[in-house]
């Protein structure tokens, strides 16, 4: 268990790579208000650009993502369907909740596709590996579906809360994307320990 992750720098490296995997999302989320056709135009080109450069070995998130925000484009700016625009945000987090348990449902959880590059091939097919990224896009899809009711709630009734909520649902899930492995990292390597000592001498 204590092969999982070889280091904390890989920890972080994976984090950052799923950061920048939701960087179309997060810049979308941030201009959309004020500019809707810029962060749809952004948007898709950043999945554009990161489908093609991962087009040899494609990944799950990337290719959801372009497919959505293609769909977008065509829905508000070609079709003209207004009821898209107005359910946009809630549509964003059930597509991203439905990307995250659907791929565990397939087996392959979506955040495996980034660990795997942080570790070699012979790790990647371990239970507790594996197990690891189970847990981490359970907790991002939990955070999806928070974040939809959170948006509904912010709709209803306005305010301030929904968004400080938001923030730090967010905020949440990513720090238990940098602890978790650490913390498995780090009992696998009190257990080995502990197996190594033997039993205590009474």
């Amino acid at each position: 268990m204590s092969n999982i992750f070889a280091n904390v720098k890989g920890t972080k490296q994976m984090s950052w790579n799923l950061i920048i995997a939701f960087l179309p999302w997060i810049l979308f989320g941030l201009l959309s208000h004020r500019y809707p056709m810029a962060a749809l135009v952004v948007a898709l080109a950043i999945t554009a650009v990161q489908v093609l450069a991962h087009r040899r070995h494609p990944k799950i998130l990337e290719l959801v993502s372009f497919c959505f925000f293609a769909f977008d484009f065509m829905a508000l700016y070609f079709l003209h369907w207004a009821a898209v625009g107005q359910h946009q945000g809630l549509m964003v987090h059930l597509i991203l909740a439905t990307t995250a348990w659907g791929s565990l449902l397939v087996g392959t959880p979506f955040t495996l596709q980034y660990a795997r590059e942080m570790v070699p091939p012979e790790r990647w097919h371990l239970h507790s590996f594996i197990r690891v990224n189970q847990w981490i896009t359970a907790v991002w899809g939990t955070d999806f579906i928070l974040q939809a009711c959170v948006l509904e709630w912010q709709s209803a009734r306005g305010g301030l809360l929904p968004s400080v909520i938001s923030a730090v649902l967010s905020a949440l899930s990513l720090i238990f994307t940098l602890w978790y492995p650490r913390w498995v990292r780090r009992r696998g390597v009190v257990e080995t320990a502990v197996a190594a000592d033997g039993p205590p001498i009474s």
